[in-house]
């Protein structure tokens, strides 16, 4: 034999004996390997950049959530504020409507007229309600064009 040896299958190899059909064969294989390999990359790139819009969108979406939230502990903190000065306003009525009324209880025992106390804020008072209003907003009464003659 000369400078070619046979191949386990019988087939000549090596330079010489390479056949047009082996090289074509191998030559068609590489580039559909590169083309598949593109292929792949392109949907690597594509889903990458799916991703990236899908982060941008969570995190505005985030900024959004944590603004509103923020927004919200801001209002609450701002209602429990007021709700501590109202409860403190009215332990101080409540305060000055037991001194008016001890001092309406001595005038009562001296004077000897009959005075009419109450002990206690009759619950229906609308000034305890003030977001009740004491009748229908219906029959509220809207002012008109009579209202503005003399």
């Amino acid at each position: 034999m000369s400078s070619s040896s046979l191949s386990p299958a019988g087939r000549m190899s090596g330079s010489d004996g390479d056949s047009a059909a082996d090289t074509h064969r191998r030559e068609k294989r590489r580039l559909s390997n590169r083309e598949s390999a593109r292929r792949s990359r392109l949907r690597k790139q594509q889903h990458l950049d799916e991703l990236v819009q899908e982060v941008a969108r969570l995190q505005a979406e985030n900024a959004r959530v944590a603004a509103r939230a923020a927004d919200i502990a801001s209002q609450y903190a701002r209602v429990e504020q007021e709700n501590t000065v109202l409860r403190a306003r009215a332990a101080e009525l409540g305060d000055r409507l037991r001194s008016v009324n001890e001092v309406l209880r001595v005038v009562e025992e001296f004077s000897g007229v009959a005075m009419d106390i109450q002990e206690e804020i009759p619950a229906d008072d609308p000034l305890l309600r003030p977001w009740q209003l004491p009748y229908p907003a219906a029959a509220m009464p809207i002012g008109g064009a009579h209202m503005l003659q003399y």
